[in-house]
């Protein structure tokens, strides 16, 4: 294994742990599930330096993680949504990374905070409508009641983890080439 191979694999691991402990640091917590956290923030940050593919390797492992500790189960599907496609989908904001590393723009950061933050959104809500479809209240549809319920945490989170994304920016540039 080459030496470039083993620093990124112990930065994804490092970028992984992080992504944990932040995720059990939540901002606010919802009564059925979902938070206000900066569990996003590494899975961006791996992204943007190393590209979607990564990005979707580091969401993947994170949300596998945050399963074993203290995530909920029902089913290998609501699984796979929640945690799988949820966290690997926030690793597709490295779509923007190679515009990003060419020529800078903080576009390019707030595109991909939308496009990881979106995917995650997209993961919940269809978790929410397949397998939750009880909490919605009476005469409210599912669908809506689980797109308000899981936006009302990740719109949050995706402008926190967007805004933060642009401090670090500015403050170091150089942290976003390999």
């Amino acid at each position: 294994m080459s030496r470039s191979s083993i620093k990124v694999i112990t930065e994804l691991a490092v970028f992984a742990a992080i992504a944990i402990v932040l995720d059990k640091i939540p901002l606010f917590t919802m009564p059925q599930g979902g938070s206000v956290s900066l569990v996003m923030l590494p899975i961006l940050l791996v992204a943007l330096r190393h590209g979607w593919r990564l990005g979707v390797l580091a969401g993947l492992i994170i949300g596998l993680v945050q399963l074993f500790f203290g995530g909920y189960f029902l089913n290998v599907f609501q699984v796979f949504l929640d945690y799988g496609l949820a966290y690997a989908g926030v690793g597709l904001g490295g779509a923007f990374a190679q515009a990003f590393t060419r020529k800078p723009k903080i576009s390019y950061l707030l595109g991909a905070s939308l496009l990881g933050g979106g995917c995650r959104l997209l993961g919940s809500f269809l978790a929410g409508v397949i397998f939750y479809a009880d909490y919605a209240p009476k005469g409210i549809p599912v669908w809506l009641y689980s797109l308000t319920y899981n936006a009302s945490y990740m719109i949050p989170s995706i402008v926190l983890c967007a805004s933060l994304l642009v401090v670090i920016y500015k403050a170091r540039p150089e942290f976003f080439r390999k």
